[in-house]
């Protein structure tokens, strides 16, 4: 548990100062992208930080420690270089002409998701019955929720209530499955707790 709580305060300091970067970053005039990028980030972070800290237990705690260092080893260095690739992906697109090299560089995100989700799987794979009954709850239930909003935004968007361009929506779906699913296991994990 103080293991997991020392985490959380690594993250909130990583979410203040991604945060006051980007904060002073848009105000200082260094472009849009990185400013609003930064502050993306410290969001993210701070949500990071909120659910560690309400954890009733750290990973380490829940599953045997090889399984641990596994997971952690197959899911930090995609999930760290998505985040980098996000924030400088689009000035990367606008600066490649040849077609060829900006299929490659529009499906970069797309390979560090799969590699993501290919460590997701290894560790519920191998967990045991009841932490592989958490995830598959807490997928599940993120899942849904994520497709019931997309659909519910699509039928107000089909009314001329909203309107919310196709690229930032389709965007924005995994972002929004990895927060809900981080808020839902925090929920099932307390309860089994």
């Amino acid at each position: 548990m103080r293991r997991c709580r020392r985490g959380a305060m690594l993250m909130f300091g990583v979410a203040v100062l991604a945060l006051l970067l980007g904060t002073a970053g848009r105000r200082l005039g260094w472009g849009h992208p990185y400013g609003s990028g930064l502050v993306g980030v410290g969001v993210g972070a701070l949500l990071a930080a909120l659910m560690m800290w309400w954890a009733p237990a750290s990973l380490r705690d829940s599953a045997p420690a090889a399984l641990s260092r596994q997971y952690y080893r197959d899911f930090v260095p995609p999930m760290a270089a998505y985040v980098v690739v996000m924030l400088v992906w689009k000035q990367l697109l606008d600066a490649v002409d040849a077609r060829w090299l900006r299929v490659l560089v529009a499906l970069l995100p797309a390979v560090l998701v799969m590699l993501v989700i290919r460590a997701v799987a290894r560790y519920v794979r191998d967990a045991d019955e009841m932490q592989r009954r958490i995830e598959l709850e807490s997928v599940s239930i993120a899942a849904g929720l994520v497709a019931a909003v997309y659909m519910t935004a699509g039928f107000l968007q089909s009314a001329g209530v909203i309107a919310v361009p196709a690229t930032a929506a389709m965007l924005w779906v995994f972002p929004a499955l990895c927060a809900s699913y981080g808020i839902v296991k925090l929920v099932i994990a307390r309860r089994y707790a």
